[in-house]
């Protein structure tokens, strides 16, 4: 929720935000209804800012220095426009004034396709080219990668799934315990007041995690009511919750990392290299287990048969 310098915070109604579980952390996204439109117009150079909202950034006037502050460019955008009337853009693209209305409409029907590909068709993109880390942050941050739970037969996702679930509950309790309960409930009206409930959560327990200005722009838009109000005041009273380095990798990278692969010493040996934390294979053993999470190898070392 970090603005760019000079620009009011703004966070949506809860009616227009849903807390989602992503693989490693909760993700607030807008709900479908509301509305997400594509335009473009002609602006001048001299007020098209290159990062809008930024009253330090250099304008179109500035970087085409070829071109007069009041003389006229495309510009192609993308906003929303939120139940309560406020009006956010994401994306915006400016063209200079000799581009043609055919390739102007090109350019946004190309902004909507890129915009309307699937979370797993960008993360394939990554791997046609050397991806750079922003890329890769780009791709995390526009196409947040959703959980939902697993089917019980697939036995390692699920163990995996709730493992984390136990972790990210280190942090927020109360919005896990709302989430599973979500999981849960069939009914859309009765899952849509839990999930609201979750929002409301999501706030009050990471209050420390917020700054003045995000706590004072939530409570003008959304109204938590003194419980959650009192939870927030509590958590506020409390050291900032946190989550076990350990744990949060053991969860996290439990099949990606193949750890349900490793011996306890290899397990060990693994998480220090990774965390600089030393847990002795004994110690590790009971942290995975407390999460749940099945080794597919027996205590003890490897067998002659599988070393090296």
């Amino acid at each position: 929720m970090s603005q760019p310098s000079g620009k009011p915070i703004y966070i949506p109604p809860f009616a227009s935000v849903k807390l989602l579980d992503c693989r490693d952390h909760y993700e607030l996204v807008f709900v479908p209804d509301m509305k997400i439109l594509y335009g473009y117009g002609k602006v001048k150079a001299g007020q098209a800012s290159s990062e809008p909202g930024n009253p330090a950034a250099e304008t179109m006037a500035e970087i085409w220095d070829d071109l007069t502050p009041d003389t006229e460019i495309w510009c192609v955008m993308r906003w929303f426009e939120f139940q309560d009337g406020h009006r956010e853009h994401s994306d915006v693209s400016y063209m200079r004034p000799d581009s043609t209305e055919d390739e102007v409409k090109d350019k946004m029907k190309a902004m909507r396709e890129f915009r309307d590909m699937s979370g797993q068709d960008a993360r394939l993109l990554l791997h046609c080219y050397q991806a750079k880390p922003e890329d890769k942050e780009f791709v995390e941050a526009n196409w947040p990668n959703y959980q939902a739970e697993p089917d019980p037969n697939k036995s390692d996702e699920h163990d995996v799934y709730h493992a984390r679930l136990k972790v990210l509950a280190e942090l927020s309790p109360q919005t896990v315990e709302l989430l599973k309960i979500a999981n849960a409930i069939k009914d859309p009206k009765k899952r849509s007041y839990v999930e609201r409930e979750m929002v409301q959560s999501y706030f009050a327990e990471l209050a420390h995690y917020f700054t003045e200005d995000e706590v004072l722009a939530m409570q003008r838009s959304n109204p938590i009511g003194t419980g959650w109000l009192c939870e927030f005041a509590e958590v506020m009273k409390q050291p900032r919750r946190t989550i076990s380095p350990v744990n949060y990798e053991l969860a996290l990278n439990w099949l990606r990392a193949k750890y349900n692969e490793m011996t306890e010493r290899e397990l060990s040996a693994s998480i220090f290299k990774r965390l600089w934390i030393w847990l002795t294979p004994s110690a590790i053993k009971k942290r995975r287990e407390r999460l749940g999470l099945v080794s597919k190898r027996p205590t003890g070392p490897r067998p002659n048969s599988e070393r090296q």
